[in-house]
């Protein structure tokens, strides 16, 4: 234990010293036009859906919703760093031949609220909003939709309280100690998760997000290494969006970089718990952040778990993807 602490915090170190040089450079060549905040609006493709906010017991989080209240529900939990607009292709898709599908923004991003302590980000806190927002719209259980953190949330949710998940997909994330065993494990799976150590400085994680325009967003999704594939499901409008999203309403990079400041504690870590409600994993191969492997291990620790495998999808697998993830997704809810 003492040596992995003191392996992590070199690695922290590491990394601090290396982006801070990066952002001293960028500073030289561009001076204070480095971190200029640009004025935007908002973009047209924000527009037109019907926009909601629920007040929980600690937080107020927005949604989306489509479909009918009447219908069953369908909760989508974003990951890092998106919100509620990275399920945009499959809320067109389930809102009419399914049921009522809602999109949250987790707490600390987009338009939902931004408590300041960084324990307020633990995963506890995460899976209590998820408990509270299905319990709040009215419902004993829902289907469950997540992606990357998202996907981290209702895995533990899933744990936590499994009479309240009628199904769950989950979209590029293993399960929490299965990626534990395969970070501990594997040199690929543990220089690809560089950022997690990264993250644990202060200040400089956030520097370095919003540098250049928010240039991170453009490579987490455009980027060769991480980018989505299949451009045209990733237009400049909706870079924009993205850049909107967190540049509006008090929207920082700090509060979803505390996600990961609280990655190393309580429930994120652990042993994986056998899970016996229907449960589908959908995997983009061509992921630049997470081993396929970790994912086939997860599988062991289901009951009645499955695996669809995307070739040369990137993480950002349902919106790279969007048809074959939406017709996994469909058949899954079918059977």
């Amino acid at each position: 234990m003492v040596l992995q602490q003191t392996v992590f915090y070199l690695l922290q170190l590491y990394y601090l010293i290396k982006f801070s040089a990066i952002l001293l450079l960028g500073f030289a060549f561009k001076g204070r036009s480095l971190f200029e905040k640009k004025h935007r609006e908002k973009p047209k493709v924000l527009e037109g859906w019907d926009s909601r906010y629920i007040k929980l017991k600690n937080v107020r989080l927005h949604y989306v919703q489509t479909g009918s209240d009447d219908k069953p529900l369908m909760l989508f939990i974003h990951g890092y760093p998106e919100f509620w607009y990275s399920w945009r292709f499959q809320l067109k898709k389930f809102a009419d031949e399914y049921r009522q599908v809602i999109p949250i923004d987790q707490r600390g991003y987009n338009l939902s609220d931004k408590p300041k302590p960084v324990e307020s980000y633990a995963v506890d806190e995460l899976i209590g909003d998820v408990r509270d927002v299905i319990e709040g719209l009215g419902y004993k259980k829902a289907v469950v939709v997540a992606h990357d953190w998202g996907g981290l949330v209702a895995w533990k949710f899933a744990e936590s309280y499994p009479e309240m998940v009628d199904k769950l997909i989950c979209c590029n994330i293993p399960r929490p100690g299965a990626f534990g065993h395969r970070i501990r494990k594997s040199w690929s799976q543990f220089r690809k998760s560089w950022y997690m150590f990264f993250y644990q400085n202060v200040r400089i994680p956030e520097l370095l997000c919003v540098a250049d325009d928010m240039k991170m967003l453009d490579l987490c999704f455009r980027g060769r290494e991480m980018g989505i594939r299949n451009s045209e499901n990733f237009t400049d409008d909706d870079l924009e969006a993205w850049k909107y999203s967190f540049s509006m309403n008090g929207a920082s990079f700090k509060y979803p970089i505390n996600y990961y400041r609280n990655i190393f504690s309580g429930k994120s870590r652990g042993k994986d718990i056998m899970l016996d409600m229907p449960v589908l994993i959908i995997w983009g191969t061509g992921d630049g952040a997470l081993d396929v492997e970790a994912a086939e291990d997860s599988l062991k620790t289901l009951r009645n778990g499955s695996m669809k495998k995307i070739p040369g999808a990137s993480h950002w697998v349902q919106q790279d993807e969007p048809e074959k993830v939406n017709q996994y997704i469909a058949q899954f809810l079918k059977d």
